[in-house]
């Protein structure tokens, strides 16, 4: 019985470690809305936002060509295509002069160390790179430590401030993006001395680059879904109902990330392996149930904590939008697994008519928006183009194995 705990127990050390970073996520997010004000508060979300956003978006989709075109030959060696690491190391230092760029002439009420900043954004987007090596060796545990080492951090930097609240805004900003710098370097020196490349030219340059390009747009899509919302309420709305958004968002999608993070992480590398659509049907029965679930436990410990007055803010001012941020959870779980089967299993012609399809249908519901003056309708559009997008991802993948 002892064994099958321990075996079981470091088969998903993983999930444990995605659970842990975000919960101290969690927690750190109640911690500064006691300490900031609201308007450092609505500050602070734009910056977190923006260092998440990087970090899914910085690589340009090249994660996704690295892993569909390297293998591990062995553990610890993985073959892959010398052009590929020219072309993300390159990457890695370019994309934060444009990442810092946007941020401080958009976000012009938000003052930032420009250097920190360039370098915590360069160091977001290695680390999305070194998880994926990692990942591909099947270090799961230390992929996972490691992406989530910052939010671990943060919580730290939290309960400082927590405790001693005099220190100034700007000093846990910079505390902050430190600390990704730091988990940077270590992860970049274990990395050096763990895993080896050979490189075979199976792949050309042409094709190498016709992928990447089809994979930038589904992950610029997929990370306009991810953060698409956050700035239309910036956009629209106040720095401080940003605030209380990016506040909402973390409380009530956070449980479903763990979840669709844990279910991608894993899923991935298995449909690449083996694939099936009976299977894939019974996981998302599976994860629909979980989803449900969960939006009702959520829903449930929000009024209790509400009803008691346990926190600094007022649910029951967002309940309508609770109720649909719990209904957004729940498809972006669905959506987990389908996109790993779409990831691992696609062929370029059906990502370029999924990526086509998908932008035409969001540029029209997007289009709405810009007439909406709620909140929650701006929530119900967000919702559909999630919808939307996993459908047309579900349909186009099965057309084409029909095909095949």
């Amino acid at each position: 019985m002892l064994n099958i705990l321990v075996t079981h127990g470091k088969k998903h050390f993983s999930f444990a470690l995605i659970v842990l970073g975000a919960g101290c996520f969690f927690l750190s997010n109640i911690l500064f809305k006691i300490v900031f004000n609201e308007v450092e508060y609505g500050k602070y979300s734009i910056i977190m936002t923006y260092l998440s956003l990087i970090y899914i978006l910085g690589l340009l989709g090249l994660e996704q060509i690295f892993l569909r075109y390297s293998f591990q030959k062995k553990t610890n060696i993985i073959t892959t295509q010398k052009f590929q690491l020219q072309l993300i190391f390159w990457i890695i230092l370019i994309i934060p002069f444009f990442g810092v760029y946007c941020f401080k002439n958009y976000f012009l009420d938000v003052y930032i160390n420009i250097f920190l900043l360039y370098f915590a954004s360069l160091a977001m987007v290695a680390l999305l790179f070194i998880f994926n090596i990692l990942r591909l060796n099947t270090n799961y545990v230390i992929a996972q430590f490691i992406s989530n080492f910052w939010r671990f951090s943060l919580l730290i930097i939290a309960v400082i401030a927590f405790v001693y609240k005099k220190i100034l805004f700007i000093y846990i900003i910079n505390a902050i993006l430190i600390s990704t710098i730091f988990i940077f370097i270590v992860a970049l020196i274990y990395c050096q001395k763990k895993i080896k490349f050979v490189f075979d030219q199976d792949v050309s340059k042409k094709d190498l680059l016709f992928t990447a390009f089809q994979f930038f747009i589904s992950i610029s899509t997929f990370s306009f879904l991810l953060f698409g919302d956050r700035f239309l309420v910036e956009y629209k709305f106040s720095v401080e109902e940003f605030g209380n958004y990016f506040y909402l968002t973390n409380f009530f999608l956070a449980p479903f990330s763990i979840f669709q993070n844990y279910i991608g992480f894993k899923q991935l590398i298995s449909f690449k392996k083996q694939f099936s659509f009976r299977t894939l049907e019974q996981l998302n029965r599976k994860i629909l149930i979980l989803g449900c679930l969960l939006g009702l436990f959520l829903y449930g410990f929000s009024y209790i904590i509400n009803f008691y007055k346990f926190l600094n803010f007022d649910f029951e001012r967002y309940t309508l939008v609770i109720f649909l941020l719990i209904i957004m959870g729940i498809v972006r779980l669905y959506s987990a697994s389908i996109n790993s089967a779409f990831e691992a299993k696609t062929n370029i012609r059906s990502l370029q008519k999924a990526n086509l399809i998908f932008i035409f249908i969001a540029i029209l519901i997007m289009s709405a928006t810009f007439f909406l003056d709620l909140l929650e309708q701006v929530v119900v559009c967000i919702i559909l183009i999630w919808l939307m997008r996993c459908l047309i991802m579900k349909k186009i993948l099965l057309k084409q194995f029909k095909d095949a």
